[in-house]
């Protein structure tokens, strides 16, 4: 009888019956979390580079302020609402006539007014609060201060309010400059998308090696003529390939919920970007799989592997909170960036790997991705040599 030292077809096809569902229901969570992000991810691109309407506002404020002179000069009450609401203009006319001839570089009209304030209505903000705000702004703009003598306005009365309540201005202002995709992204790659992976791996790797050895069914396996070297290079195998599907199923996943609902896709960049995941992937699985055939009890090489692999995931979760944008939401300290140096997922460089197929590349990710195939190889050599050494309890 053939004795099989390298690879054994029949213990691979049992590996993949046994965690077939497993498999399955991760890659779902997978693809079904790639979409659901590829949609929300266009939602607040769509909101970011939504028309800004400042200079609209500020032509909006112009007319006002053109109205809010003419009223005290003249005695009258002209107002927006009258406007809209009046089929004579003349007053209007007669109001925007006086500033024009005062103003230089300035004309005013109804029609322009009316023009002005149909625009600035596309805008999320309804018009009435516009008009609110000015008569703040009007009211402040003609008050000294008590004390300094100083010239009041909305924006300092609104900062004094914030720094009462304890609210840094600056952290307003650095919430607005918030890049609010890139933030999405991290979490995608770094948590969305990482953790049905990790729940497969270590489930997974566990029943390969360590829980057959402690069940008993490893005595069959090795009673036949299969050599502890072809249990050990499949089973490496199927780390290797089924975690590679996973990826590929979402990276294309990912390619074609980015056309259909984005309408553009970089595939370079994608293309980094999952394959970077696929090598952290494959640095997490090799150390599940390096416990399981150190170990002959289940919880023992569960414990280790998948206790190993949680910590890490745990750290990049701690380690989000001390990125740039959370610290600039003034939701993250600083420091916790520390736990991202502790975690293999700190390994996988986002932002250099985001850069591959535009005209600047950041190959700062390289020796990061060489790190982790070394802890790959490191662990999956060290594993199959430790299960074909030690006593197995058969």
């Amino acid at each position: 009888m053939k004795t099989t030292k390298f690879f054994s077809w029949p213990l691979m096809k049992q590996s993949i019956r046994s965690n077939r569902v497993l498999l399955i229901a991760c890659t779902v969570v997978l693809c079904l979390m790639t979409v659901v992000t590829t949609f929300a991810g266009n939602l607040i691109g769509s909101t970011e580079d939504s028309k800004d309407y400042t200079e609209v506002q500020s032509d909006f404020y112009s007319y006002l302020y053109v109205l809010a002179s003419y009223n005290e000069m003249a005695g009258t009450t002209l107002s927006y609402d009258d406007f809209v609401e009046t089929d004579d203009l003349t007053q209007y006319d007669a109001a925007f006539e006086m500033m024009s001839a005062q103003s230089e570089n300035t004309s005013f009209s109804s029609e322009e007014f009316a023009a002005v304030a149909e625009e600035l209505s596309e805008s999320e903000i309804e018009l009435d609060t516009y008009i609110s705000n000015f008569e703040y702004v009007y009211a402040l703009g003609s008050i000294q201060g008590c004390f300094s003598e100083s010239d009041l306005d909305v924006e300092t009365m609104m900062s004094n309010m914030l720094e009462i309540m304890g609210i840094s201005s600056d952290l307003i202002e650095n919430m607005s400059e918030m890049d609010t995709s890139a933030m999405l992204h991290q979490m995608y790659f770094t948590v969305m998308c990482l953790l049905p992976i990790l729940l497969f791996l270590i489930f997974a790797s566990n029943a390969l090696v360590v829980d057959q050895v402690d069940k008993g069914s490893m005595a069959y396996i090795l009673s036949t003529p299969t050599k502890r070297s072809a249990v050990v290079i499949t089973q490496a195998i199927y780390l290797i390939v089924f975690p590679l599907i996973m990826v590929v199923c979402g990276f294309i996943t990912k390619l074609i919920a980015s056309q259909a609902i984005v309408g553009e896709v970089s595939v370079a960049e994608n293309a980094a970007l999952y394959g970077g995941l696929y090598l952290l992937t494959e640095a997490m699985a090799s150390i599940c799989y390096l416990a399981s055939c150190i170990f002959n009890l289940s919880k023992y090489g569960l414990a280790l592997g998948g206790g190993l692999n949680v910590w890490f995931f745990l750290c990049s979760l701690l380690g989000m909170f001390g990125s740039d944008n959370m610290v600039q939401m003034g939701m993250g300290v600083e420091e916790l960036g520390m736990f991202n140096r502790m975690s293999l997922v700190g390994l996988f460089d986002i932002n250099a790997l985001g850069t591959v197929g535009s005209g600047a590349v950041d190959y700062a990710f390289v020796p990061k991705l060489i790190v982790l195939v070394a802890v790959a190889v490191v662990c999956y050599l060290v594993g199959a040599i430790r299960f074909q050494k030690k006593d197995l309890p058969l």
